[in-house]
């Protein structure tokens, strides 16, 4: 591959230097995070305070969110005295040595005091470990319990879909859509390794199981600048270190998904190995099950390796690897669509004893190859791989830190869409720096400034994108309100291009972003406000606005699946989110509801760019809904908890998306090659006729799943037993249509679960 760009070359040969850069403290020094529960029925504690003291005398402090968690972060190795306290419950006080690099777990169940205890008040509330703010959601794994699944684990995936802004096509095919953006400018990262398919064909599941998960901070937007490379959304996973001190381990069976995860101690004290391996059964079980074939194989393996080198260094390999095969109602043969990912990272840490001054060195592997046949005889495939470096050091400050970064990407594409099309090979580098900062003003307010430069080969000219985020709490440490805002601008260079023709995007192709053009960028707006009404009820609204820029459109010929070239559009997705939880000792609800629009404009209706030249119709319509645009989105979840057993239930509803229809096909008549003006007698090549671009909609969308599940809690395990109903009233919700056969294929239909879940702590 060629750098053709000298000031990017002399980025990249940076990268073999020690340098300052920052990232996300909060997986470098060590981590507390819980969940505070009443003894005996395991019912969450809203509101509790948590405050943690230094040997030294220093505190800090925060309340738990509406499910009882709580997280602590950027905590130097040491000794801790951790106090939890809440109104009319016994004080719980104990003693914890954390490690460098370490992220403990540390569930507390406080028992109901027999005398009324006046309220607690926390002296300091700490800002920064604010659950939900401009777009931030940080998700704990004790969250993901609250959705219904059809097995006896849970997933990041189905949590994801009960967020306000959050639209998949169904639960088949594995793609997300952050409020307006493309499911290919999402950024997923699992400890910093990009993930291009972070989805199984099943639309339930993640690549990455939720026991693997310490915890996960999802932006819907307004992401500060140590990220890059994606326009709409960020979900940076943060995976558990395994025990060092004793084995761990789980098995679960359940008809869609069984799995293994384990933990072992490779030197005690020092070094763990963490590993997860699922594999789906549904395709044997559904003829039995449900009557009717469910073609679908998929799975994940999961492996870490973290290790304490001494007091000042740590050491992590994280490897990753998934795949999907099926059948999505294109052909009669078994599983002619498939994809897999393949993902390796090296994360070196370094943090001397004397100065506040984390230094890091990281490099990730991550490659996806996925194929498609959307008829007979017509294979389409697709493979992307990428390479990334980072040197990364944070700058500690108290409650301050500045992170600086510098880094480096490689990226790789080839990509054959079958007959009619040429296979492409191609190749971008990127490279460049970012400062990101957070300012503790006061204890009410917090400043987040930053800005990102980066610069791109093919002709591209460079980016600069500042960025801030800011958080007040408007009546003190105590405040039961808070008010959010983000603002930023970001670029993409790769773009993910889908075939109009689909009705959902089941396929898709990733590409640069055409030569000696603008790369695509975004500039989002975010104002939110957070008010605990009670304290056990909470809610949270959040309006949004994102500017979309230079996108790359693809422009299909009337010879199916042929690709003429690229159009441009600008666009812009507005939205309205608020959702309302409330959190009683038996009894969770949730309501979220999201008033949206997405509408793309292109910027020369007449005009498409083939190898940079423009030439060609992009279409008739200078405005369009683009085929995730949904307006209205609904969710609902509940949950109810007597003892150990808990009964969820979960309703969601989405209007239909648009779609470009098929109005037909004909036969062209060939042309006399010798007489271009003549027609030869002979039937030529099939063409298809399409109507106005995404110009209709698809029906509503909704299901209801149900599930109950009971725990045996033992000394050193857990053992859970989980029934469900996926789709309980069986709503034929649609989800492909093979134009070329003329086939509605549906989503998934009642799908009935049991499974088993054995755990050793």
């Amino acid at each position: 591959m060629i750098i053709r760009s000298p000031s990017l070359l002399a980025m990249m040969l940076l990268l073999a230097v020690p340098a300052v850069v920052p990232r996300a403290a909060s997986g470098q020094l060590a981590s507390i995070r819980g969940r505070v529960t009443e003894t005996g029925r395991a019912a969450p504690l809203p509101g509790a305070s948590v405050v943690l003291r230094e040997e030294g005398g220093a505190r800090r402090g925060t309340l738990t969110g509406a499910r009882g968690e709580f997280l602590l972060t950027r905590l130097r190795p040491g000794q801790y005295f951790l106090t939890v306290s809440f109104v009319g419950f016994g004080t719980r006080t104990d003693t914890l040595e954390l490690g460098f690099d370490e992220v403990v777990v540390f569930d507390v169940s406080l028992t109901e005091a027999a005398e009324v205890l006046s309220e607690v008040v926390v002296e300091e509330t700490r800002v920064v470990e604010g659950r939900s703010t401009a777009g931030l959601e940080v998700v704990m794994p004790s969250a993901l319990a609250r959705v219904p699944m059809p097995d006896v684990s849970y997933d990041l995936a189905g949590y994801l879909l009960t967020l306000p802004g959050f639209v998949s096509t169904g639960d088949r095919g594995g793609q997300l859509y952050v409020r307006g953006g493309t499911s290919t400018q999402n950024l997923v990262l699992v400890d910093g390794i990009p993930i291009f398919q972070p989805f199984h064909i099943i639309g339930f599941y993640s690549a990455f199981p939720a026991d693997i998960i310490s915890f996960a901070d999802v932006y819907a937007g307004g992401f500060g600048a140590r990220y890059g490379g994606r326009i709409s959304s960020v979900v940076d996973i943060t995976t558990a270190n395994g025990s060092k001190e004793r084995t761990e381990g789980a098995v679960s069976f359940a008809p869609f998904v069984s799995g293994l995860r384990f933990s072992i101690p490779v030197e005690k004290g020092k070094v763990s190995l963490t590993g997860s391996i699922r594999e789906s059964v549904i395709e044997q079980i559904a003829p039995d099950l449900l009557g009717q074939e469910l073609p679908y194989r998929f799975g994940d393996r999961f492996l870490k390796l973290h290790a304490f080198l001494n007091q000042t260094s740590s050491l992590s390999l994280t490897g990753l690897r998934t795949f999907d095969e099926g059948n999505l109602g294109t052909t009669d043969e078994e599983r002619p669509s498939s994809w897999k990912n393949d993902a390796f990272g090296f994360r070196y840490t370094f943090l001397p004893d004397t100065d506040a001054v984390l230094s890091q060195f990281a490099m990730h592997y991550s490659r996806m190859e996925s194929a498609y046949q959307p008829a007979p005889n017509v294979q389409q495939v697709a493979d992307v791989d990428a390479f990334t470096m980072e040197i990364l050091i944070a700058y500690l400050m108290g409650k301050s830190r500045v992170h600086v970064g510098l880094f480096g990407n490689l990226n790789r594409f080839h990509y054959d869409l079958g007959p009619g099309s040429r296979s492409v090979s191609t190749g971008i580098t990127s490279g460049g720096a970012y400062v990101d900062t957070q300012f503790e003003i006061s204890p009410s307010f917090r400043l987040e400034p930053g800005v990102r430069y980066e610069a791109f080969s093919r002709g591209v000219r460079g980016s600069l994108a500042p960025r801030i985020r800011a958080l007040m709490l408007p009546f003190g440490p105590g405040s039961r309100q808070q008010w959010s805002v983000a603002w930023g601008r970001y670029h993409q260079q790769i773009v993910g291009l889908n075939n109009e023709q689909d009705v959902s995007d089941v396929f898709t192709v990733w590409a640069p972003a055409p030569r000696n053009s603008p790369v695509p960028k975004a500039t989002h707006v975010i104002l939110g406000v957070q008010q605990r009404l009670w304290r056990w009820m909470e809610l949270s609204l959040e309006g949004y606005w994102k500017g979309l820029e230079n996108l790359a459109f693809p422009v299909f010929d009337d010879i199916p699946n042929k690709v003429l070239g690229f159009s441009r559009v600008d666009g812009t997705a507005r939205g309205f989110d608020a959702r309302i939880e409330v959190n009683r000792r038996r009894f969770y609800a949730q309501v979220g509801y999201t008033l949206s629009e997405v509408e793309y404009r292109w910027t020369d209706p007449g005009r498409a760019v083939i190898d940079g030249v423009a030439s060609i119709g992009a279409g008739d319509s200078p405005a369009f809904n683009p085929p995730h645009d949904r307006p209205h989105q609904l969710n609902t979840t509940v949950q109810y908890a007597l003892g150990q057993t808990s009964l969820t239930a979960r309703w969601q509803y989405g209007s239909g998306l648009p779609f470009t229809q098929i109005r037909g096909f004909h036969q062209a008549l060939s042309v006399d090659p010798q007489n271009p003006g003549a027609l030869l007698g002979d039937v030529g090549t099939t063409k298809v006729s399409r109507g106005v671009p995404y110009g209709a909609r698809l029906p509503a969308y909704h299901r209801l799943d149900i599930s109950v599940d009971h725990k045996f809690v033992r000394h050193r395990s857990v053992t859970t037993l989980q029934a469900g109903l996926i789709n309980a009233y069986d709503r034929a919700n649609i989800f492909q249509y093979n134009f070329f056969s003329g086939e509605r294929v549906n989503q998934l239909p009642l799908v009935p679960s049991i499974g088993l879940s054995v755990e050793l702590r």
